[in-house]
């Protein structure tokens, strides 16, 4: 999946419209909801969001939908994980961990929630955020021990990271991330490549800026992430853009397909290179998805 759309969960006006932005996957955020009076109507009408647009012929195009519950050292994350599984999402993303125990204890907090909504087991997988403390940032090796069959991908903040660790900027002077973030993000990369799961970037802090936006989705996916969050609509679009094949790819993947379809026993041929591309921009050899 290539746009995460995340949408506050107190935002009924925004979650009406994100069905129709073009996202692969639309996060409900809990975490950002405040613990007030309204929290408890707040959790059913994500519950009865995440219900209706279980069904295809509503949502009229296919998007996975997730939600974010508060991080387990915040009051109410368990309210909002039982009342959002009411909606039955594809998946959980828990904000803040600092390491294998808490994915764990959502994994398990997930079993008992299954069985009693009678859904199938296994069928909601989490993604952690990672890195978003100095404790959590210093034990994320500590995450590749303990593998969950729920477990389908991590994720990192740019402004959690910056939040936790207390610095007053995320980038440098140049738009380069600073050396904490670099960290963050290069471990997220790694870590999901070690255990063969979905790497989601961070999101464009500037959702204004478009162009930076698009710049940062391809760099997302020239460095090996999978996909990026979105935090407005017109992200998801820059994120798609920059997963999207270019002319010469498509080519290069029809024809590949072409030549198997038709000899099925015919070894791997490697694609043409275009001079004119960059070396450290080439995308791995080899067939790639049409999309």
């Amino acid at each position: 999946m290539r746009s995460w759309l995340v949408i506050e969960g107190n935002k009924p006006a925004k979650l009406a419209k994100a069905p129709m932005v073009g996202a692969d996957a639309i996060v409900i955020d809990l975490a950002c909801v405040p613990v007030d009076d309204a929290a408890p109507q707040v959790r059913e009408e994500v519950a009865e969001w995440l219900t209706n647009f279980s069904d295809p012929l509503v949502a009229k195009k296919a998007f996975a939908r997730w939600v974010r519950i508060k991080p387990m050292d915040a009051p109410h994350w368990r309210e909002d994980l039982v009342v959002a599984m009411k909606g039955a999402p594809d998946g959980v993303i828990l904000p803040k961990v600092t390491g294998p125990t808490q994915i764990r204890m959502l994994a398990s907090e997930l079993y008992e929630i299954e069985q009693k909504l009678a859904l199938k087991h296994n069928s909601t997988k989490i993604i952690p955020q990672i890195g978003e403390t100095a404790e959590a940032a210093l034990t994320l090796p500590s995450l590749t021990g303990d593998p969950q069959p729920r477990l389908t991908g991590f994720a990192w903040n740019a402004e959690n990271v910056a939040r936790g660790l207390g610095a007053k900027r995320s980038r440098r002077e140049d738009g380069g991330w600073t050396d904490t973030m670099r960290h963050v993000r290069a471990m997220t990369l790694i870590l999901a490549k070690a255990m063969g799961v979905m790497a989601i970037d961070t999101a464009t802090a500037d959702a204004a800026d478009v162009d930076l936006g698009l710049c940062d989705a391809r760099e997302a996916r020239q460095d090996g992430f999978t996909g990026m969050f979105a935090v407005h609509p017109r992200q998801v679009s820059a994120v798609n853009e920059a997963y999207s094949l270019s002319a010469r790819e498509r080519a290069e993947a029809e024809a590949l397909l072409g030549l198997f379809a038709s000899k099925p026993a015919a070894a791997p041929v490697e694609p043409a290179e275009d001079p004119a591309e960059e070396p450290a921009h080439r995308e791995p050899k080899g067939i790639r998805a049409l999309g």
